[in-house]
């Protein structure tokens, strides 16, 4: 669904006194899964619930995370971890203070055996005041038993692109181009300047809008026509299924702490690659 179709579907769950305690926004960009829990923060907690007033104190202050019965969780490194779990559970259960909720927003990629046990408990006994709302690019990450005891939202794929994004973009498609030359010495120093100015979280937002770009121009190439294409960057080097599928799969390394310096080189020369050699290392 896109973001006006999640917006109206909280608004009719609230009209109906039927909120979920526990709600999964998946899929989309980082800013739309943002917005459309903020949105949803401000549609619980407005005077004119569920439409959001613009005016209120409430719906003033939770976008700048000043509402003191709204809570934003970002973890380190996008892992929720065991203690980050059990402060959110004692603060559940601690009544609202001045609006008619608790709610606790997190921002997480994955999350390890206890933590992801300790957050069932609070989705399988919530205080009738308590609301999780979990931010994820993909669900599938997630215990089996924790996607099922939630409302799961998915947000329609975007192809967003900020100007800042755009540079590094610009960046990575230079450093392929020197990987395919055999530019050795700048290849390495391309890497190197990218990882040390790009911050984890710009990185696999270009790799993220990388594998839209080569989705859409494979859609096209077979005759699928889709709405806002973007321009092609390096299209011709990667316009492969197995070279995408590759990139989808080293992509995940990047939520484990691996050096992005070495993430860079690595999927820069394997899209370098000639095709058939590519479907050789496959």
């Amino acid at each position: 669904m896109n973001t006006q179709q999640l917006s109206d579907f909280l608004k009719k769950a609230i009209l109906k006194n039927r909120m979920c305690h526990a709600i999964i926004i998946h899929g989309g960009s980082y800013e739309k899964r943002k917005n459309a829990a903020i949105d949803a923060a401000r549609m619980l907690e407005c005077k004119t619930s569920p439409e959001i007033c613009g005016e209120c104190y409430s719906c003033k202050t939770i976008p700048c995370s000043n509402f003191p019965d709204v809570h934003l969780v970002k973890p380190e490194k996008r892992n929720l971890s065991i203690d980050e779990v059990r402060t959110i559970k004692e603060q559940m259960h601690i009544k609202p203070y001045i609006g008619k909720h608790r709610i606790f927003i997190i921002e997480t990629d994955w999350m390890q055996q206890p933590a992801a046990n300790s957050l069932l408990k609070i989705m399988e006994e919530p205080p009738t005041y308590g609301i999780l709302i979990v931010l994820v690019p993909n669900n599938k990450n997630f215990l089996p038993t924790i996607v099922s005891r939630a409302l799961n939202l998915r947000l329609n794929p975007e192809l967003e692109i900020s100007p800042g994004d755009e540079v590094i973009l610009e960046q990575v498609t230079d450093l392929v181009e020197k990987a395919s030359r055999k530019n050795w010495i700048d290849f390495f120093q391309t890497a190197g300047e990218i990882s040390k100015s790009s911050p984890r979280e710009e990185i696999e937002n270009i790799f993220n809008a990388l594998v839209l770009i080569e989705r859409q121009s494979l859609l096209k190439s077979a005759g699928i026509n889709q709405s806002g294409l973007h321009k092609k960057y390096y299209s011709d080097k990667i316009n492969d299924y197995r070279v995408l599928a590759s990139v989808l799969d080293k992509r995940q390394y990047l939520r484990f702490n691996v050096n992005t310096r070495i993430f860079l080189e690595t999927i820069a020369i394997l899209i370098s690659l000639p095709k058939w050699r590519n479907w050789q290392t496959r």
